[in-house]
């Protein structure tokens, strides 16, 4: 081989070697950030929780029934791996009260009204956090299918706390008669591609 020949080999290598390493830095990247962001769309979501939970206890408290009350503080003290069992049991609870999507309740008193506003407002919040947080998850979960994130390990070794998967509860608001089913499916797996970490 000539030494021009040689040169060449070696310059084309060294590009090879280069993009590659340059490649792989933006998907290790674009994966923490990523998992940043999933982090994020939980703690926001984990909040919303509470202001739902907070004021579904002191309506319950206040105007009943006792049920709900359990219900909500349960939910405020779950773990994650019982918190939704116990979010999708406040939410039931909500609906059989007729809390959920009900602004309309007659007698109610000046503290049951400022309860049920905040109770209404954090519901409407909570499914658009989770909404959010379902979208991040995806997204990560996505990246993490892929052969450069799997050669990588990305994410192999850090644990799937719950900013890293996805949160699924019975969010339907019901409204008079009518209920609205806001649960977003999970998004599926491109064909091929293996089953998404949950």
């Amino acid at each position: 081989m000539s030494t021009t020949a040689t040169v060449l080999l070696v310059v084309g290598v060294a590009l090879l070697v280069l993009l590659a390493g340059g490649y792989f830095s933006w998907v290790a990247g674009r994966h923490e950030r990523l998992a940043a962001r999933a982090d994020a769309s939980w703690a926001a979501l984990d909040a919303q929780l509470v202001r739902r939970a907070a004021p579904a206890r002191s309506l319950a408290v206040l105007r009943g029934p006792p049920d709900l009350a359990r219900r909500a503080e349960a939910a405020l003290v779950a773990g994650i791996e019982r918190r939704e069992d116990a979010e999708n049991a406040l939410g039931r609870g909500l609906r059989r009260a007729g809390y959920a999507g009900n602004t309309d309740l007659p007698h109610l008193t000046p503290a049951e009204a400022a309860a049920l506003r905040d109770l209404q407002m954090a519901a409407g919040r909570v499914q658009l956090a989770r909404q959010f947080h379902n979208d991040a998850v995806r997204d990560l979960l996505a990246l993490r299918r892929r052969w450069p994130a799997r050669l990588m390990r990305l994410g192999r070794d850090e644990g799937n706390g719950p900013g890293r998967a996805y949160f699924e509860i019975d969010d339907t608001v019901a409204v008079g008669s009518q209920a609205h089913d806001t649960v977003a499916p999970k998004p599926r797996a491109a064909p091929g591609s293996g089953s998404a970490e949950h």
